[in-house]
C-alpha cells in the first residue's frame, strides 16, 4: 500500500522552503565541510559533473553571499553563522524526506538498487561514480 504524502516531501523541494536550489545545497555542504578551501572555480569544477543543465554556478554564489549565508575571503569561501543556519534547517528537512523515501526498504536492497542503477549510467557512458 503506497503511503499518501504532502507533494512537497521530496528532496529538491525541501530544500526549496529556503529558497533554495539544488546546486545552493550542493555548495552549501562543500563549504561547510572544508571551510577556507574552495574557491568559485574549484567549485564549479567539482559540481559541473554532476548537473546537465547548464548551471551558471556564479549567480549560486553570488545569492548566497547576497543572503549573508557565504563569505569569500581572499577568494575561499566560508559559511556564516546565517548560512550554517539555513544548511542545517534544510538538511533537517532532507533527512525527514530519506526517512520517509526508505520507509518499508532494506538498507540491503537499497545499497543493491543504487549500484546497479550506477552499472547502468555506467553501461550507457556516464559517471556511475557517487559524489564524494
Amino acid at each position: 500500500m503506497m503511503n499518501s504524502h504532502h507533494p512537497d516531501d521530496n528532496p529538491k523541494n525541501s530544500v526549496a522552503v529556503e529558497d533554495l536550489t539544488q546546486p545552493h545545497w550542493w555548495t552549501l555542504n562543500h563549504v561547510a565541510g572544508e571551510p577556507g578551501k574552495w574557491t568559485r572555480a574549484m567549485l564549479i569544477e567539482r559540481l559541473a559533473k554532476y548537473e546537465d543543465l547548464g548551471i551558471d554556478f556564479n549567480s549560486v554564489f553570488d545569492d548566497l553571499v547576497a543572503r549573508g549565508w557565504l563569505t569569500e575571503d581572499a577568494g575561499l569561501m566560508t559559511l556564516t553563522e546565517a548560512g550554517e543556519e539555513g544548511r542545517l534547517r534544510a538538511r533537517e528537512r532532507n533527512l525527514r524526506v530519506h526517512q520517509q523515501m526508505h520507509e518499508g526498504i532494506d538498507t540491503a536492497d537499497f545499497v543493491t538498487t543504487v549500484n546497479v542503477l550506477r552499472r547502468l549510467v555506467a553501461n550507457l557512458g556516464g559517471d556511475g561514480n557517487l559524489p564524494d
